[in-house]
This record gives C-alpha cells, structure tokens and sequence, in this order.
C-alpha cells in the first residue's frame, strides 16, 4: 500500500510541476524577441561545438535561453541568451 500510495503522490507532484511550470516557460519563449535559434546562433559564435539542448530558464535576474554546448574536447558548457536582448550574460 505504501507504493502505491508514493507512486500517486507522484503523480500529483509531477502534475502540478506541469501545470505551474510549463506554461511559464512556453509564456516566456512567446514573449521573447529572439528566438531559439538566434540564440542557438549567438551561443555557437562564443563556444564552438554540438548544441544539445536549448531552454529558457531564470539566472541573473533575465529570463534567458540555456544553450547547452558540448565543446570539442568533450566538455560541455552552457551559454545563457537573454531572450529580449540576445546578449549572453554569462556561461557556466
């Protein structure tokens, strides 16, 4: 019982992450001026590399897209994009 009683808490958990966080995101990438492949552009220009993934999140203040690269040494790193300005703001 106990298992089953984990697995819907869950559930719910994970329902309520999809209703307060996904529309945030999907409102952010609608209000944003540059798009993720401008910022995926942007990204590459400063750190050469794959892009393996892109998305928006809150760091230092701005909602910017999180272009992940992986580096040709096998590293990765990742470039923030403000999503109003296109300017990086930092990479980490």
């Amino acid at each position: 019982m106990k298992n089953a009683t984990a697995a819907m808490k869950g559930a719910i958990y994970a329902g309520l992450l999809a209703i307060f966080f996904v529309p945030a995101t999907a409102a952010a990438e609608a209000a944003a001026k540059i798009s993720k492949e401008q910022a995926t552009k942007i990204a590459l220009e400063r750190i050469p590399g794959k892009v393996t993934d892109v998305t928006i999140e809150r760091k230092r203040g701005k909602s910017v897209y999180v272009v992940e690269i992986q580096t040709p040494d096998g590293g990765e790193k990742d470039v923030f994009v403000d999503i109003q300005t296109g300017e990086i703001v930092g990479t980490d």
